[in-house]
């Protein structure tokens, strides 16, 4: 049976915290200062489900990943560094990406990637953005095999962490 997308619920809070908590634990096992500090949190997952931007990847009725997919600007992409975004046009963002590290191999990261831009794509959004830890050699791989350039550096707003290598997609090319 393939994976398939759907909304996050409150419900699946639970899950959705064990798959987050599980990703930070992998990243600092790696060494990787991303998420590292509290962020994301139960908060942001919550406001995410209610405004439903969370989503939840399944396998045979269990979740196996999860990702907020938005559909407004993001502050943060403002200002690029070392680079420029291909468009100005509006753009959907993925943030809080994330599959259980006990499921890895499995492919789920890029049915993930997938199904999100397909979403996007219901909602008229061909431009999509992502970014992550310049260390976090995992995301980056799985953001250029999904199609993403990279194009340049974003320094996220009220933070003094690395600075994050910024991605874009554009399916209108």
């Amino acid at each position: 049976m393939l994976p398939y997308l759907r909304l996050a619920q409150l419900t699946d809070l639970p899950m959705i915290e064990q798959i987050i908590t599980d990703a930070k634990k992998l990243l600092h096992d790696d060494q990787i200062d991303q998420w590292q500090n509290g962020q994301p949190n139960k908060t942001q997952f919550v406001q995410d489900i209610q405004q439903q931007n969370c989503w939840v990847l399944c396998q045979h009725a269990k979740i196996v990943g999860t990702a907020t997919l938005m559909f407004q600007a993001d502050p943060n992409y403002q200002i690029i560094y070392d680079g420029r975004w291909s468009s100005d046009a509006p753009y959907a963002v993925i943030h809080r990406f994330a599959v259980q590290p006990a499921a890895n191999g499995q492919h789920f990261g890029r049915y993930l990637f997938s199904n999100l831009l397909s979403q996007g794509c219901r909602q008229n959004y061909t431009h999509f953005r992502i970014d992550t830890h310049p260390d976090n050699l995992r995301m980056q791989h799985l953001i250029m095999q999904a199609g993403f350039q990279n194009r340049g550096w974003i320094q996220l707003q009220n933070e003094q962490q690395a600075p994050r290598l910024a991605y874009e997609l554009d399916l209108d090319i």
